[in-house]
């Protein structure tokens, strides 16, 4: 099958279950991101099981195992290994599951988590309990008043910088909290391919699967390095992993295939189970296929302060 002929038949199965203008025609903001991820906690607590890991495993042999999952953290470690280590922040902390693991592992490092979905920080104050050295917040990572300047050694963002529509402004924030020579560390999605050489369907799937997850738009790669460079950050690491999220993307898509199978049941659960969480089939169904097409991918990111 040739691949816009494999790309259109997915998109015809979402037309049969979804509403595609009334998707494309949302924008989402703070509050519904908020609701966004009160409304996929169980399923997300379904399909990451033990892990609470939420993000994307980087499977380097093909194979995902849920060890995958621990690549932000063993990322992380690279540079609490470094000496003068005291202080790490973690934007967008979730629900404390890399920040817990890595406090559990540095005792004597304080770890600090800004989150702003009360949902997910009350996770991460749970865990947060067992371990003294793990603080997480209420707040937006647009603004990081609350940190003192030059305080910070690491910074650490996981899947959610994304979700910024005024990166420069977090870039800023995190370059006044960071010491000389400190270190923000980022694992995200991006734009990989010109959107305006994209063909219809290609453009549309990528739309698709970024409000299938409460997102306006993956950012272009370059982009966002442009604006962290103009705020004072070098690029000390930087690795397109997309292809190691594939075997991750691929469970997502196991899933959405059985949802997606069944269109007048999925149809009937869309009227009991609010459509933020399965909006998140439509992301899964469509994202190995336009990561695998180089339209989406992933990047792993560490930039150093000048």
């Amino acid at each position: 099958m040739k691949r816009d002929d494999k790309l259109q038949n997915k998109l015809n199965q979402i037309k049969k279950v979804f509403d595609l203008g009334s998707l494309l025609d949302l924008e989402p903001d703070q509050k519904y991101i908020q609701k966004y991820y009160r409304a996929s906690r169980i399923g997300y607590s379904l399909f990451y099981v033990s892990s609470d890991r939420m993000y994307m495993g980087i499977s380097r042999d093909g194979v995902y195992k849920e060890d995958d999952l621990l690549e932000a953290a063993r990322t992380v470690e690279k540079y609490i290994k470094r000496p003068g280590v005291h202080n790490i922040l973690e934007l967008a902390t979730g629900r404390g599951a890399t920040s817990t693991y890595l406090a559990g592992n540095y005792p004597d490092i304080r770890f600090d988590g800004i989150e702003l979905s009360p949902t997910q920080l009350g996770l991460a104050k749970k865990k947060a309990k067992e371990l003294p050295n793990y603080i997480p917040v209420a707040g937006d990572y647009h603004d990081l008043s609350r940190y003192a300047d030059n305080s910070i050694d690491i910074v650490f963002v996981i899947e959610a910088l994304c979700y910024s529509t005024d990166k420069s402004r977090v870039f800023a924030e995190v370059r006044r909290v960071l010491k000389k020579g400190g270190v923000l560390i980022i694992l995200d999605g991006y734009t990989t391919k010109d959107r305006s050489k994209m063909t219809e369907n290609e453009l549309l799937a990528c739309k698709l699967a970024e409000k299938g997850v409460a997102l306006s738009v993956f950012e272009d790669y370059e982009s966002t390095m442009h604006k962290a460079k103009k705020n004072g950050f070098s690029v000390l690491f930087s690795e397109n992993a997309s292809k190691y999220t594939l075997p991750t993307l691929e469970r997502f898509e196991r899933y959405a295939i059985r949802y997606f199978n069944h269109p007048r049941a999925a149809r009937t659960i869309n009227k009991f189970v609010s459509k933020k969480f399965t909006y998140n089939a439509i992301t899964g169904l469509l994202m190995p296929e336009v990561v695998s097409e180089g339209l989406l991918g992933y990047y792993i990111t560490a930039l150093r302060v000048k």
